[in-house]
């Protein structure tokens, strides 16, 4: 179900193409970044992660995000990696970094203009890292100052690579919406900038699909976050009573934030829950405020085959709360983004049924290895 757009539409030969110029931007921006911290000078010789953080004078938060550098410089051979014992150590190999950063986003931009936005966060965060590694700054600094905040609108609601998260979730949801009688109760959690629900009325405008049937609650945990995405909801369409924007916490009981248990016909979210402090709690919670054939829908980056260390993560690893998390080996077993199959055994341990990606990702990663988009739906039973 879905395979066939999945594979030619949303992630069309143009996107194929030109993520591969947004990998080779990514790792030149991070040679700048090792560069310009005099990192690069350290690694002529094998250094350990905290040889360099006590070279530097760098707070000891900053481990895993200079670990995922090291980690991602690795893969393309740029770095050597040895292990001693437990302590591993890396050293620059003799492969050369010649990518230039101009070229790289001409020629993206050139061939799709909303590629833009990715090149322009990926310069905002490794411009910005120096700052991060000395504990001057963190991602929340960088991300949501008054100057930057425009890169972060148009990387989460314009960005051809981002935008894949909220039409492939919107298309699952406004499929699922015929399998619940009316009024359809729909709670989306982590709302964020409202990419996810400005997509999903797009696509009912654009298949003629009226709003009126059912009562859409939009959430998050900043009162900002509610109003912008009210502001371009009401842009898009007159049917204003359908929607609710509340302040929610998915950290705390559901119940004591406006929603009853057994009340909600569709859970739905973008690149949210896994940002949950305890995921066993979150997804418990919403379980309980699903009604009896409820649905979860989540709309995850996932790990792909072909491509385990994601592009966002420059951005992610500099947030506290994507590293603040409980882990759980029977559920959550890493930090930050999961695989799939993680996916499902969280759903299936909660206790949802009939638990599945839609479309179906073992199909998907047989054809395509870089599949970084998943959507997870359970039914309450």
């Amino acid at each position: 179900m879905f395979e066939d757009w999945y594979l030619n539409d949303l992630f069309s030969s143009k996107i194929r193409e030109i993520w591969k110029l947004t990998d080779y931007y990514l790792l030149k921006c991070i040679f700048n970044i090792l560069d310009e911290t005099k990192i690069l000078n350290h690694l002529n010789e094998f250094k350990s992660i905290d040889e360099i953080i006590q070279i530097n004078n760098y707070p000891k938060k900053v481990f895993s995000a200079i670990k995922w550098i090291f980690d991602r410089l690795t893969l393309d051979d740029y770095l050597i990696k040895e292990r001693n014992s437990d302590i591993i150590k890396y050293k620059l190999s003799d492969k050369k970094m010649v990518y230039d950063l101009d070229k790289l986003e001409n020629l993206a931009v050139q061939s799709a203009p909303s590629s833009i936005a990715a090149f322009n966060m990926l310069k905002l965060i490794s411009d910005n890292y120096p700052k991060y590694l000395k504990g001057e700054k963190n991602g929340v600094d960088i991300i949501f100052s008054p100057d930057n905040i425009q890169i972060t609108n148009e990387y989460y609601k314009n960005n051809l690579f981002y935008n894949v998260h909220n039409i492939a979730g919107a298309k699952i949801l406004n499929w699922e919406i015929d399998n619940h009688n009316d009024p359809c109760v729909i709670v989306e959690i982590g709302g964020g900038l409202g990419g996810g629900t400005c997509e999903f009325i797009k696509q009912r405008q654009k298949s003629a699909q009226q709003l009126k049937p059912f009562k859409y609650y939009f959430t998050d945990i900043a009162n900002k976050l509610l109003r912008s995405t009210k502001k371009d909801v009401e842009s898009l369409s007159d049917e204003r009573s359908n929607f609710e924007y509340k302040k929610m916490d998915f950290n705390k009981p559901i119940i004591d934030q406006g929603f009853e248990y057994n009340s909600v016909d569709i859970i739905w979210g973008v690149n949210a829950a896994h940002v949950a402090n305890d995921l066993r709690f979150t997804l418990n919670e919403f379980y309980k405020s699903l009604k009896t054939g409820g649905a979860i829908i989540l709309s995850e980056t996932v790990r792909p085959v072909g491509n385990l260390m994601i592009q966002q993560e420059l951005l992610l690893n500099t947030l506290d709360d994507y590293w603040n998390v409980k882990l759980d080996k029977d559920l959550r077993p890493v930090h930050g983004f999961m695989e799939w199959e993680n996916w499902i055994n969280a759903l299936k341990v909660i206790g949802f049924e009939n638990v599945q990606t839609i479309p179906d990702m073992k199909y998907l990663q047989s054809k395509y290895d870089n599949c970084y988009v998943a959507v997870i739906r359970g039914i309450k039973g």
